[in-house]
């Protein structure tokens, strides 16, 4: 694990204050977060930044958010209200839901300032005339920006957004409701960036053309996130990315917003499990598995950085050997890792410590075998403090 110093402190504050019941523990690294925000900020200066709820709605976390000056996207109504209890302005809230429902509408139909993007045309039926909320509609640009299949969610046959090869049904629309703003989203983890520059202009061009007609109607556009994850260094994808943006838009008077999730919060957090059992010659068991790394297990599996240390706080360093690194799940694919090289010389009581475990993870916990979500932390740079009691779920 490269970044085994930037958590070695937290780490030493957090094991004495483990109780014998905390067989695991998830950890906010607050300067990670605060550097991959400042660096968002820089890269696409004077736009509105709301981050993906979606991505870890751990409410402390959004608070903390919020309070640093950040929006946040909610995905659905309950996220809409865990923004507000957050403390997040309506004029930051953007509320993306593809199936709202009409009380669900009501509800947000007079928060003034909140962006809430339509998923449909039919959709803009069920407002209000009077609504005082910011109306966009979603458009689906129809362009692959080289997202993971699963998370493409601007191909032909999505069921994100009006095509924008409905270009004039797009515009009626737009003139004939109180709409005011226009939304994409191309897909998490977009590699290719020119597909999305093609988007982005696509965007740019049906606003200008509603504006043609009814100077000033549209004055928000809204185009989402979606880079994967990466280390703050030199020449960033963001910063491109924000680059691009940037000049897209050069010369145009719109509101931009940005609905970033797992490059915020993918390196911003980490975990440790107790390690329950070590299976020789080469398995352990741990009390994190397909509950936590839900779309790992079921999917295919990130590369989180792994290391091992000692209840008292030591490093393991022997030398290092392949384990398969298995769940506590009653069922055979629970499995964080295959083959993974670990220090041999790791004990039962030892903590596996992964790293980056900051986004899709606490935010997808699994219900299978009902299991007890562990307490969760917060590490500042200087202190450790605990954020939330290891809580059982109910159904």
């Amino acid at each position: 694990m490269e970044n085994r110093s930037s958590i070695d402190q937290a780490l030493k504050s957090l094991l004495p204050q483990l109780s014998a019941e905390d067989t695991a523990a998830i950890v906010a690294h607050l300067p990670r977060l605060k550097e991959r925000l400042e660096h968002l900020s820089a890269s696409m200066p004077g736009m509105q930044h709301s981050i993906a709820i979606k991505t870890n709605p751990q409410t402390e976390l959004l608070r903390t958010m919020v309070s640093l000056g950040y929006g946040l996207e909610a995905a659905s109504i309950e996220e809409v209200r865990r923004a507000k209890n957050a403390g997040c302005p309506l004029d930051q809230i953007v509320f993306d839901s593809p199936v709202k429902t009409r009380l669900e509408i009501a509800e947000v139909a007079y928060d003034a300032g909140m962006l809430v993007n339509v998923n449909t045309i039919s959709e803009l039926e069920r407002f209000p005339a009077d609504a005082t909320c910011v109306l966009g509609i979603r458009i689906n640009p129809q362009v692959h920006a080289g997202s993971p299949e699963m998370f493409d969610v601007s191909k032909n046959e999505s069921k994100f957004g009006v095509p924008i090869s409905s270009h004039s049904e797009l515009i009626q629309a737009a003139l004939k409701f109180p709409v005011s703003a226009l939304h994409i989203h191309s897909g998490s983890q977009m590699q290719n960036l020119e597909a999305q520059k093609e988007a982005l202009i696509g965007l740019r061009d049906v606003a200008l053309t509603i504006n043609e007609q009814s100077p000033g109607k549209i004055h928000t556009l809204d185009i989402g996130g979606g880079l994967p994850t990466e280390a703050i260094e030199g020449q960033t994808k963001m910063s491109t990315y924000g680059l691009m943006v940037q000049e897209i838009f050069r010369g145009t008077s719109f509101k931009l917003v940005t609905e970033f999730g797992q490059w915020v919060h993918a390196t911003a957090g980490f975990a440790i499990s107790a390690i329950e059992y070590v299976v020789q010659p080469d398995r352990i068991f741990i009390h994190l598995g397909a509950d936590f790394f839900m779309r790992d297990a079921y999917t295919s599996a990130r590369p989180f950085p792994l290391a091992v240390i000692s209840s008292q706080g030591r490093w393991r360093s022997g030398e290092a050997r392949p384990f398969d690194i298995a769940g506590p799940l009653c069922f055979a694919g629970d499995y964080l890792a295959h083959k993974k090289n670990l220090p041999s010389d790791l004990q039962e009581s030892d903590y596996l410590v992964i790293d980056e475990t900051g986004a899709n993870t606490y935010a997808l916990w699994s219900r299978h075998c009902s299991r007890t979500v562990p307490s969760y932390w917060a590490w500042d740079g200087n202190s450790i403090v605990k954020w939330a009691e290891r809580q059982t779920i109910g159904f």
